[in-house]
């Protein structure tokens, strides 16, 4: 690069991600670990740095900050390399595809596979944007916010970059923590936040969960590809995934404070509060996105993951009235009614996205 010139950030990534790069061995692995392991280490080393590269230009922190780490708004330079990211993978997905069992003879698994955690995390970070991708929200649509710079994602690409990641335990638990924080805090916003909208409550209430829920069905058929066809791991394993994701519903909600002000988030209860009340509605909505190999032949893949998406639907209502004294228990239970029926059918949107663009 000339001094003073342009970073380049595209056409790094276009080097480093062309399927034909070589990677450098990382040799203190490839002298410490078994023979056995020594040609994964070999394959994983560079596309984990790749990673970890990304997720700190694209975040502002290191890639490996505790969860005390403060959420930093994006730049107009971060979202675009966000956006970059997505489109590449997006229209390549293979590049990041990983066929363990070597089952289905026509795919192989793609050379930057070990990216997908860090892509996982990038996600998170950027949930807003991504919610915003799965409608096409325009951007005057100022309840489904961005933190900072927007990305702008292109919503074919961001829908094929999400099925592909989500395939990944780690990812899916990152992306799924964050979209379920997202979503509680836009209910909460629509609940309990001033408007001028002429649209009735419930209606507002069933946009808002609408785009998280459509996300959710592409992770949940994501889920179940990963377990079935690829076979890269178990129910078990998405499960356990998700106890170490506290951090992204904490940074979600962080990043919420600044659009409510002095309001804290989910009624005026302590973040604290709102922080481990979600996380316990995220834990039983991931393990109840399961499937069996029965209902996966079936084309019935999604049906425990799209009632999972209801009950986290009718949860962030749930949240958003634990202080609210102006709204009867009648309209509770049709903001409740609607708030399921929403997710339900954007659930079931999200997934056929996803089964439709794998060619499923």
């Amino acid at each position: 690069m000339k001094k003073g010139g342009d970073p380049g950030f595209s056409s790094y990534l276009d080097l480093f991600t062309d399927k034909d790069f070589e990677w450098a061995v990382d040799t203190n692995a490839a002298n410490v670990l078994a023979d056995e392991d020594k040609t994964k280490a070999a394959l994983n080393f560079g596309p984990e740095a790749l990673g970890h590269a990304l997720e700190s230009a694209t975040t502002g922190r290191p890639y490996d900050s505790d969860d005390t780490a403060d959420a930093i708004r994006h730049s107009d330079t971060q979202a675009h390399l966000v956006s970059d990211i997505v489109n590449k993978f997006g229209e390549h997905p293979e590049l990041i595809r990983h066929n363990e069992n070597g089952d289905l003879e026509d795919e192989e698994s793609g050379p930057l596979y070990a990216m997908r955690e860090s892509l996982g995390d990038i996600t998170a970070e950027y949930m807003g944007d991504f919610q915003r991708a799965m409608y096409r929200e325009s951007p005057d649509n100022d309840l489904f916010s961005t933190f900072g710079a927007a990305a702008d994602l292109d919503s074919g690409y961001a829908q094929r970059f999400l099925g592909e990641v989500g395939q990944d335990p780690h990812p899916y638990a990152s992306i799924t923590s964050a979209q379920q924080a997202y979503t509680a805090q836009l209910v909460d916003h629509v609940v309990n936040g001033g408007s001028h909208s002429a649209a009735s409550l419930d209606g507002r209430v069933g946009n808002a969960v609408a785009p998280g829920a459509a996300l959710a069905g592409i992770m949940s058929d994501a889920r179940a590809h990963a377990i079935y066809e690829y076979h890269t791991a178990s129910d078990t394993e998405f499960n356990e995934a998700a106890a170490d994701k506290q951090k992204w519903v904490n940074r979600i909600l962080g990043m919420g404070l600044e659009k409510v002000g002095e309001r804290v988030p989910i009624a005026g209860a302590p973040l604290e509060w709102a922080s481990e009340d979600i996380q316990e509605s995220i834990m039983k909505s991931i393990e109840h996105d399961t499937t069996t190999e029965a209902q996966l032949e079936a084309g019935n893949e999604y049906s425990r993951g799209r009632d999972a998406a209801i009950d986290s639907a009718r949860a962030a209502v749930d949240h958003a009235l634990v202080n609210n004294q102006r709204i009867s228990p009648d309209t509770a239970d049709d903001l409740r009614s609607t708030a399921g029926v929403s997710a339900g059918n954007s659930h079931s949107a999200g997934a056929q996205w996803n089964s439709e663009s794998n060619g499923k």
